[in-house]
């Protein structure tokens, strides 16, 4: 008798349950290094290249952008907000320039 596209899903997903949590452990322990190859320029996909033909990472890349983007990223996107905030350029003659909106001015 043959089983059901339910059935052998079932059996299949039972059997390999890899849900990617066994990697985030070797990433952790990594982390300091990834982030300083990424502040030294190097990409995420030659990073991911090197560990994977090393044997230290054995997720897939798309597996390790993920951690990266979740556990760096949101470093790195916070660093650049901050380093991104610019004071208001003032003019010899008092004109000040700033690019938000006050609703002060706006009235």
């Amino acid at each position: 008798m043959t089983k059901t596209l339910s059935e052998r899903i079932a059996l299949f997903t039972g059997r390999n349950k890899n849900t990617g949590k066994q990697f985030l452990p070797a990433f952790i322990a990594l982390k300091p290094d990834i982030e300083q190859a990424l502040q030294d320029g190097w990409t995420v996909r030659q990073i991911w290249n090197t560990l994977h033909d090393e044997g230290r990472i054995k997720c897939s890349y798309q597996w390790f952008r993920t951690l990266v983007n979740r556990h760096i990223g949101d470093d790195r996107k916070q660093k650049l907000r901050t380093a991104s905030t610019k004071p208001a350029i003032t003019d010899q003659d008092g004109f000040r320039f700033n690019s938000t909106t006050e609703k002060e001015e706006l009235i």
